[in-house]
């Protein structure tokens, strides 16, 4: 990850704590008992900012190096090519795509990806309690940054990491598997991963699911 250099009015965003989740409870406006729900960094820090304290800028460095993806089905629309980067601190969208899936998102809630060449990109907003299904029965609702024209349409980061406790085995013929487990039930569900612009077309299950 490229180092931001620091200025008093701004923040990296590996200086704000991890990002978290909690299981709904069914007193959460829009989401089903027992749902997973990521809770973003970033959310979390602008909203506990006192009334009438200006908040720093949040930003994040990226160089994006990932070769693997997913395709889950999210907001229960469409299947998505959706790259595994363990380095980033956030999950991403292009704006394109969230218009596609029909996605609303708070304006009020923007960072800043920095990339190594000074050059700045700052997210239109960010996408509350976004429904990712990964395989049937297996759905988490992740916090989404969107992002007009990154180099990617979706991007899974650490907290998608943390919440399913993932795991990647890499294969002798250069193929790899992800397992994920839910935290709510403790199901575990393999994954075969998918090079980066590879994504099979039409929908349906997932090809080669496993279930533990």
């Amino acid at each position: 990850m490229v180092a931001v250099e620091k200025e008093p009015n701004k923040v990296d965003i590996g200086d704000l704590p991890g990002a978290t989740y909690f299981i709904a409870d069914g007193t959460q406006a829009g989401l089903p008992t027992g749902a997973v729900v990521h809770q973003d960094c970033v959310a979390t820090y602008l909203e506990k900012i006192p009334p009438g304290e200006k908040p720093v800028v949040v930003y994040v460095a990226r160089e994006l190096q990932v070769l693997r993806s997913l395709n889950p089905i999210i907001n229960r629309k469409d299947r998505v090519e959706t790259i595994l980067d363990s380095g980033s601190q956030i999950v991403c969208m292009a704006l394109r795509e969230a218009l596609k899936l029909g996605l609303t998102w708070d304006p009020d809630i923007r960072l800043r990806m920095e990339s190594a060449n000074q050059q700045v990109n700052e997210s239109v907003g960010l996408a509350r309690n976004v429904p990712f299904t990964f395989a049937e029965g297996f759905t988490v609702y992740l916090q989404v940054h969107i992002f007009d024209k990154p180099a990617y349409t979706v991007l899974l980061g650490r907290p998608f990491d943390t919440l399913t406790e993932s795991t990647i085995q890499n294969l002798p013929d250069g193929s790899a598997i992800i397992t994920i487990r839910d935290p709510n039930t403790g199901r575990r569900t393999a994954l075969p991963t998918i090079e980066r612009g590879k994504m099979p077309k039409g929908g349906g299950a997932v090809e080669g699911e496993q279930k533990f």
